[in-house]
């Protein structure tokens, strides 16, 4: 099992693309156009002939070199293989990271469970998923009480569906409405890109709820991968929360893909009280940190 570091301009697109796609835990997050629209450096770990890859994501950091982080807009990614991912193949790839990130704080994905004696200090992170693949009306049956008189709440209040927002505006509406401390260029730009580019290759699609004046209450983008629609961009306006319009969103989406081979992905990290009112399953996910940092005072 040989594992090697490849600088990012020198990994192979077309393999490194093939395996994430074939991956038995592929995510829309591995993909080498996610990763450089989303991650401003990143390197690699390769496994022989691109078996098995791991993306490093990295920036300077303020007090000594490199160090990989887990940047917005990318929930988890970690090793992605055409293998089987038993723990010592991954503990194999954990000690091939180099020696020159000097603090680690990264989210692996579902299928990177860490050994228990690790050097990395592991917390479980959660995300939610529903299955779609049953009728309409027997997932409708598992919602929550409070999530049905929000349904009713939105019905009453006359919400209507619509796909033709285009990226530019989703950015803009989330730039409005999403917390100011939360704002921030690389996101702003970085959620366009990415956009555009699943509607390029047919991965995606704007979801928006509107009121009766065509005035947008929620938004979200939903891109698809690996039997997945994962939920990217998820966010309503003040008046939006009164009209329960993020929740009407998701039913749209849950109605229309009903009784498809697909999972609906709450891209989430933690307790999710929405995800869980519809009767989404917790799934849980891996986040390491490790810091090898030392500091001379004189």
């Amino acid at each position: 099992m040989e594992i090697k570091f490849v600088p990012r301009e020198e990994i192979d697109k077309t393999k490194w693309n093939s395996c994430v796609h074939y991956a038995t835990n592929g995510n829309i997050f591995g993909y080498m156009w996610y990763l450089d629209h989303i991650a401003k450096d990143w390197d690699a770990l390769v496994e022989g002939d691109y078996e098995s890859v791991f993306p490093l994501v990295w920036r300077l950091g303020r007090f000594s070199g490199q160090e990989l982080h887990q940047p917005a807009l990318i929930r988890e990614l970690g090793i992605y293989s055409i293998h089987v991912l038993s723990k010592p193949r991954i503990e194999r790839f954990l000690e091939a990271i180099p020696e020159q990130y000097k603090h680690i704080s990264i989210n692996l994905n579902e299928q990177n469970p860490v050994t228990e004696n690790s050097a990395f200090k592991v917390k479980e992170q959660t995300n939610y998923q529903l299955f779609l693949n049953r009728p309409y009306e027997e997932i409708a049956n598992a919602y929550s009480r409070p999530l049905m008189e929000q349904l009713q709440r939105a019905e009453d209040e006359g919400l209507v569906l619509t796909s033709s927002m285009k990226p530019e505006q989703i950015a803009a509406f989330y730039q409005e409405n999403h917390p100011r401390e939360l704002q921030s260029e690389e996101v702003f730009h970085g959620m366009q890109r990415v956009m555009y580019n699943a509607l390029h290759r047919g991965w995606g699609f704007t979801s928006v709820a509107l009121d009766t004046q065509a005035n947008p209450l929620a938004v979200n983008f939903f891109l698809y991968s690996h039997g997945k629609v994962v939920s990217f961009m998820p966010l309503e306006s003040p008046e939006g929360k009164k009209a329960r319009a993020l929740a009407h969103l998701f039913n749209g989406l849950i109605r229309q893909h009903a009784g498809r081979p697909v999972i609906l992905d709450f891209n989430v990290g933690q307790k999710d009280a929405l995800a869980i009112d519809f009767g989404a399953q917790a799934n849980p996910f891996y986040q390491i940190q490790l810091n090898k940092r030392t500091f001379h005072w004189f």
